[in-house]
């Protein structure tokens, strides 16, 4: 269970940030560090990642070197870390330059923010001041997929294009790197993510189920868009115990079991802006060597479709400017915006807009409109001959009606279950709501699956979230 506890966030921010300025201080020789000041350190929610914010005294060099040095000790500071504050796991320093001396802000004025509020700099402005190069992926990930010769990456299942377009592109990527590497697809074909270019060829269940059997297994697994293999759908059994597991996910992680080891960002709008991370370091090859391949057009056109997608069409709350930064650099890499946007948010149909027509049936508003239900059932789908796919922009359409901040949409599995998402505005939070159902995802985005009569659990999830509406 992620600990959310505030406060405990704020003291365990505090005593990394005293103990890094010790290490600094005293143990690391380097001379490139000796210009530099922690300004900050943020932990993200389940501890996995701790943002270092520092300053550098001096002028573009000094601040060039001294990042450079801080980037060379991390390995050192973390196992110091943990050494002094005795952590059963030590969080993956990210080194982030803070902007604010520059912007003209002085030590007394920054320290005495930080003093009033507990924290450096306000969240969300610190979320905007972030850049796409501010985002490294793990050393240990990278480490892995490089000692890696098969490896197999996993979307989840009814996966939107952000879980297709990460995993064909990573796939595309690691065969770019001298790897044998392709991405699983379902039996399925998802609204959406199926013209995609590469799909086709990627590994369906049977295809899975025929290599295992010839013991043509991964020696290595790597999931994408999700953090546990249980969201693999049918291919769980066919994966469990195949290879080492890794992942690559931008969702908060719930009261299930511990995510596997991997990169799991919340500050990142898609797992696709992850992966391309992930790519770009891979392609740069050995530091100081030549590139070890060029990102191609067809893994930019991949990830700027879950990138797309998972933003919106850049609408939704989790847009940041780091966002764009990603998209300008997948457009000049050969992704087709206006196609992508085309194929992925507007195409429909006609069976989906059937199905469309009986799911606003549904609709039901609840505390003035402010809370908006709807649902989905086997028999809806069997009657329009649709699949469960095909309701990936349902809730995209429900929190456009005028009025809303909370839309609660249940979808019935093949076990009479129900797998419910949950969206809201910018000022609200659904991701309580959805981890203490042993669920997961974002504040503005999250999902959980229940068992129950449907009324029964509109009314229980409409009573958590009306609070927030004030």
């Amino acid at each position: 269970m992620v600990d959310m506890d505030p406060y405990k966030l704020q003291r365990q921010n505090a005593a990394i940030r005293k103990v890094l300025g010790e290490l600094l201080a005293v143990e690391v020789k380097d001379p490139r560090v000796g210009f530099v000041t922690i300004n900050g350190v943020e932990l993200n929610r389940d501890q996995t990642v701790a943002e270092v914010f520092v300053s550098v005294l001096g002028g573009e060099k000094e601040r060039a070197d001294s990042l450079a040095g801080l980037k060379k000790a991390r390995g050192f500071l973390q196992g110091r870390l943990s050494d002094l504050l005795r952590l059963r796991a030590t969080p993956d320093l990210r080194f982030v330059y803070d902007e604010s001396l520059d912007q003209g802000l002085g030590v007394e004025t920054i320290l005495d923010e930080l003093s009033a509020r507990g924290e450096f700099v306000d969240e969300a402005e610190r979320r905007r001041r972030r850049t796409l190069d501010s985002l490294e992926p793990p050393r240990d990930l990278l480490a892995a997929l490089a000692a890696a010769t098969r490896v197999w990456v996993v979307p989840h299942v009814n996966p939107d294009p952000d879980a297709m377009g990460s995993a064909l592109a990573l796939a595309e990527a690691l065969r770019a790197a001298g790897k044998d590497a392709e991405a699983l697809r379902y039996a399925e074909a998802p609204a959406g993510s199926g013209a995609l270019p590469g799909y086709d060829e990627a590994l369906a269940p049977d295809a899975v189920a025929a290599a295992l059997a010839d013991g043509e297994g991964p020696d290595l697994v790597v999931t994408v868009d999700c953090h546990h293999l249980e969201r693999a759908g049918d291919l769980e059994p066919l994966l469990a115990g195949v290879g080492a597991a890794w992942s690559i996910d931008h969702h908060l992680d719930g009261n299930g079991p511990a995510p596997l080891p991997g990169w799991l960002e919340p500050l990142a709008s898609s797992a696709s802006l992850l992966v391309l991370r992930v790519i770009e370091s891979l392609a740069a090859g050995e530091e100081g060597g030549a590139p070890a391949f060029a990102v191609s057009a067809t893994m930019a056109t991949n990830l700027y479709a879950g990138l797309y997608t998972d933003t919106g069409g850049f609408r939704f709350p989790n847009t940041l400017p780091l966002s764009f930064e990603a998209a300008g650099r997948l457009v000049a890499g050969g992704a087709d915006a206006a196609d992508v946007a085309e194929r992925t948010l507007h195409q429909r149909t006609p069976a989906s807009l059937a199905l469309l027509a009986r799911v606003l049936d549904t609709f039901a508003y609840h505390h003035e409109g402010r809370i908006l239900s709807l649902r989905v059932t086997r028999a809806m789908l069997a009657a329009t001959g649709t699949t469960m796919a095909d309701t990936e922009q349902f809730t995209g359409l429900a929190s456009a009606v005028s009025g809303v901040r909370f839309v609660v949409f249940l979808k019935e599995r093949e076990d009479g279950a129900w797998r419910v998402s949950l969206r809201t505005d910018a000022a609200g939070d659904v991701h309580g709501a959805a981890s203490s159902r042993d669920g997961g995802g974002h504040r503005q985005a999250a999902g959980c699956t229940v068992t129950g009569d449907p009324e029964t659990l509109v009314a229980q999830f409409v009573a958590e979230l009306a609070p927030q509406l004030g």
